[in-house]
C-alpha cells in the first residue's frame, strides 16, 4: 500500500507539473478526463497495480438496507362477567324491540382507535366463547356468547390466545365447542387449545406487513381441572418448559418473529417472581421474541433481556384487565402494550436475523363501572377524568381515586414505558 500511495504522489506531482508548464502541446481537450487506470499508468504505474488501485478508490454507494415494520397492540385479560353481557343483551333489546341478541359496542367504544391504530392487536380471551351452545355464564365458570368473539374482531383485534384457568370451564365439550366457533371465523388467529396433537403441531402463523408472527400460548393452571384420560384435546402447559423451547424452536423455523403468551403468576399480586424471571429468559435465550403475560389481574411491568448475541426480547409479565367487573380497586387498571417489530427484508438480510423491537410503550386503561357494576366500559387513561373517578362504583367496595391510579402506574410500570407527567392533569 505504502507503494502505491508513492506512487499516486508522484502521478500528482506530474500533473501539477504539466499544468504548470503553457508549453505542453499534447494538453488533453476539455470534454475529456483519466480514468484513475490510465492516469497511474501514464504516471509510470504497472497496468495491473493500477487497475487493482482503481478497484480500491472507485466507491460505489451500497445499497440503504430496506426494513418492513409492523405495529403491534397487546392487552390483557378480556374478562366478561354477567354485569357486561346482560348490558350488552339489554341495549341489544331497546335498539331492536325487543328481541335477543348482544350488543357489546358501549363497553369497549372508548378504546377502538388503539386497537384499530395497530397493524396488528393481540388479546386473551379470558372466557370461553362456546358457540352459543352453553348459556352465558360468570364466574366461577365462564362462558360468553359468539356475539363478543364477533365484536373483538370488528374492532380489530387480530390474535386470541385461550390458554388460561378457565379454558376447561365447561368441560371438553365446551372446549371443541369454542374451537368450533373459533373455526368459524378465519380472520382470528387462536392458539393454546388444540383439538388434538396434529393440531397443536401446526403452529400458528400470520403475516402482517411482510413480516411473519408466529404464536403460542400456554397456562400454570386449570383451577383444578384437567382433561380426561384419553381425551385428544391439548391445551399448553407453561410448566413445561422443554416442550415450550421445542415448540418456539418449531415456531421459528416457520417465522420472523415468535410470540409467546403465558398465563402465569399469583392472581392479585404485582410482585414479579424470580422463578418468572429466570423462565422468561430462558425462553427469550431459546428465541421467544415477544412474552405477554397474563393471569394476576394486575399490572406488571415491562422487561427488554438481552441475549448473547447482543438481541434483545420484549417481555409484558402483566398486562392486567382488559376489561372486567371486579371490585377491587387495582383490577380496573389495564394496559394496551404498543410497540413496532422490524425486520431487515432487503437481499442483504441474513435468513435467521433478530427482530428489532422498538417504540415501546405501556397505554393505560381504566374499566370503569357506575354504581352496582352499571354501565361498565373503558377508557384510555388520557380521557379518563377525575370527575369520573370519583364517581367509579368500585369506591363503595375498593380504594380508588385518580391520584390512586397513578400511585399504582408509577410502582408498577417504568418510566421508560409510561411517562406520567403525559397524562397527569392536576386538581
Amino acid at each position: 500500500m505504502k507503494k502505491i500511495i508513492s506512487l499516486v504522489m508522484s502521478f500528482t506531482a506530474a500533473v501539477i507539473f504539466f499544468a504548470c508548464c503553457s508549453s505542453v502541446s499534447h494538453e488533453l481537450p476539455e470534454e475529456q478526463t483519466l480514468s484513475v487506470t490510465e492516469s497511474l499508468t501514464a504516471a509510470g504505474m504497472p497496468r495491473t497495480e493500477a487497475e487493482s488501485v482503481s478497484s480500491e478508490e472507485t466507491t460505489t454507494a451500497k445499497p440503504v438496507p430496506e426494513f418492513a415494520t409492523v405495529s403491534v397492540a397487546a392487552v390483557g385479560d378480556n374478562l366478561i362477567h354477567s354485569s357486561i353481557y346482560k348490558q350488552a343483551a339489554a341495549r341489544y333489546g331497546a335498539a331492536h324491540d325487543g328481541n335477543a341478541g348482544y350488543d357489546f359496542e358501549y363497553a369497549y367504544k372508548n378504546i377502538e382507535a388503539l386497537i384499530r391504530r395497530a397493524d396488528m392487536a393481540i388479546i386473551n380471551q379470558e372466557t370461553l366463547i362456546c358457540n352459543d351452545v352453553f348459556e352465558p355464564s360468570t364466574y366461577p365458570r365462564f362462558n360468553s356468547p359468539t356475539a363478543l368473539g364477533d365484536h373483538m374482531i370488528d374492532i380489530g383485534f387480530d390474535v386470541f390466545t385461550i390458554a388460561n384457568n378457565h379454558t376447561l370451564d365447561k368441560g371438553t365439550e365446551g372446549l371443541s365447542a369454542c374451537l368450533d366457533y373459533w373455526d368459524s371465523r378465519e380472520e382470528a388467529v387462536v392458539c393454546g387449545a388444540y383439538r388434538n396433537a396434529e393440531d397443536r403441531a401446526n403452529i400458528r402463523t400470520a403475516d402482517y406487513g411482510g413480516i411473519t408472527f408466529s404464536f403460542l400460548s400456554y397456562t400454570e393452571s386449570l383451577n383444578g381441572l384437567s382433561l380426561p384420560v384419553g381425551s385428544e384435546l391439548s391445551i399448553g402447559d407453561a410448566y413445561d418448559i422443554e416442550t415450550i423451547k421445542s415448540e418456539i424452536a418449531a415456531a421459528n423455523e416457520i417465522s420472523d418473529v415468535c410470540v409467546v403468551s403465558l398465563h402465569w403468576g399469583v392472581e392479585d399480586s404485582d410482585i414479579i417472581s424470580d422463578y418468572q424471571r429466570n423462565t422468561a429468559k430462558i425462553l427469550a435465550d431459546a428465541g421467544a421474541d415477544i412474552i405477554i403475560g397474563n393471569h394476576p389481574h394486575v399490572l406488571r411491568d415491562i422487561e427488554e433481556i438481552g441475549r448473547e448475541d447482543g438481541s434483545v426480547a420484549l417481555c409484558a409479565y402483566s398486562l392486567g384487565n382488559f376489561i372486567s367487573a371486579q371490585s377491587v380497586g387495582q383490577n380496573l387498571i389495564g394496559g394496551v402494550l404498543k410497540f413496532d417489530v422490524s425486520i431487515r427484508i432487503d437481499e442483504e438480510a441474513e435468513r435467521d436475523q433478530n427482530p428489532v423491537i422498538g417504540n415501546i410503550e405501556l397505554i393505560p386503561v381504566i374499566t370503569h363501572y357506575d354504581g352496582n357494576y352499571r354501565d361498565v366500559r373503558l377508557y384510555p387513561l388520557s380521557d379518563y377524568t377525575r370527575e369520573l373517578a370519583e364517581s367509579h362504583g368500585v369506591k363503595n367496595m375498593s380504594r380508588f381515586s385518580y391520584d390512586y391510579i397513578f400511585e399504582v402506574l408509577g410502582k408498577n410500570i417504568s418510566e421508560e414505558y409510561f411517562d406520567p407527567d403525559d397524562y397527569y392533569v392536576s386538581e
